[in-house]
Parts: structure tokens; C-alpha cells; sequence
């Protein structure tokens, strides 16, 4: 019986310790967001706060801030925003302000057309490069993966 409670102990110790690393990896994260979205976020994970909590100080529903939530760490988990974060640097200077605002700080197309003053066709060409260039690298980590496996 005892070996039962000593695996439960560890399998809730290990789910711990998976959501300690979650959490500081969303708060890594959370310096690339805009600011609106990295104050929901510092809020929820640095000071342990619900989203009920931070609804009630927003006067917001509830519902919404934690759709809201869920919104930002899905963007925060996407190929999209992990590839930005590590290649921003040598993507072409005319996509990288548009990958920034429509990945990392969820702009949508119109907002990002605004904040950059390009044409909403322009927005929507530089999502298409941006989306070949994320295919064209994820297809060399494929073909690597498969001559590891060799």
C-alpha cells in the first residue's frame, strides 16, 4: 500500500513541478507580448492571481478574460511565435515589423495594416511569406530529424 501513496506522491509532485516550469515559461514568454496581454499574464502566473481576480479589478466578465487568456497562450505555444522569437532577427526588415504585430502582439490584419501604415493586401502578402519561410524551416527540421533517426 505504501509504494501506491509514494507513486501518487511523486505523479502529483512531477504534475507540480511540470506547472512551476509551464508557468515560468509563459512568463518568459510574456516580455514579447503587448502590454495589455503581458500585465493579464504577469498577473495570473508571477502574483498566482484567477482570472476571476483580475475580471473583478478590470470590470470585466469573467468569462472573457479567461477566453482571453486561453487566446494568449495558444499564441504563445504556436509554431508562429517560437519561430519569430528565434529568427526575428534575420527576417527581411519590411516583415519584421508586421511578423511582430500580427504573432507576437496579435494586431490582426487590420490593426497591423494601421500600426504600420501598409496596405491590408500588403499585411496579408508578408502573412504568406512569413507562413513559407515557417514551413520551409520546419520542413529542414524534418529532414534532420530523419537522418538522426538513420
Amino acid at each position: 500500500m505504501s509504494a501506491v501513496v509514494g507513486r501518487a506522491k511523486q505523479a502529483d509532485l512531477d504534475r507540480r513541478l511540470d506547472k512551476r516550469a509551464d508557468a515560468d515559461f509563459v512568463l518568459a514568454m510574456a516580455k514579447h507580448l503587448s502590454n495589455r496581454d503581458r500585465l493579464l499574464i504577469e498577473h495570473l502566473y508571477r502574483e498566482g492571481r484567477t482570472a476571476a481576480d483580475f475580471a473583478r479589478l478590470a470590470r470585466r466578465n469573467v468569462r472573457t478574460v479567461q477566453h482571453r487568456v486561453k487566446s494568449i497562450l495558444k499564441r504563445i505555444y504556436s509554431p508562429e511565435f517560437r519561430y519569430l522569437l528565434a529568427h526575428e532577427d534575420v527576417l527581411p526588415r519590411e516583415l519584421r515589423s508586421t511578423a511582430r504585430r500580427l504573432f507576437l502582439e496579435d494586431q490582426g490584419l487590420r490593426g497591423t495594416a494601421r500600426l504600420t501604415g501598409l496596405s491590408l493586401h500588403a499585411v496579408r502578402q508578408h502573412r504568406i511569406q512569413i507562413a513559407a519561410l515557417l514551413e520551409a524551416k520546419s520542413h529542414v527540421w524534418r529532414l534532420s530529424d530523419a537522418a538522426a533517426d538513420d
